[in-house]
């Protein structure tokens, strides 16, 4: 059996060069909202993929989707919005 006293000459130089992507994400916060078209568009090529009976029209069913589901998401953040800023305003103050 290997004794973990023999991985110590790796040393704390070694793991904080590694690569932690899922631990320390990259912090992208304030653009998140650009995120959404290309997850939208991946979203949809692989459910139209699944989907449709034949490929014929797969890239204008696939960015059809994808515009449907942009624009459904800025429809919901903008009703979060209203009831949000209009609604619970009125009911608190």
């Amino acid at each position: 059996m290997i004794e973990p006293a023999q991985y110590s000459d790796v040393g704390a130089a070694g793991l904080t060069l590694a690569a932690r992507l899922f631990i320390d994400p990259l912090d992208l916060h304030t653009w998140w909202w650009i995120l959404l078209v290309p997850m939208a568009w991946f979203l949809s090529m692989a459910y139209k993929a699944v989907r449709v009976p034949n490929l014929d029209g797969y890239w204008r069913q696939v960015t059809s989707m994808a515009v449907q589901v942009v624009l459904a998401m800025v429809a919901l953040s903008v009703v979060a919005f209203l009831i949000i800023e209009i609604f619970v305003r009125r009911m608190v103050g």
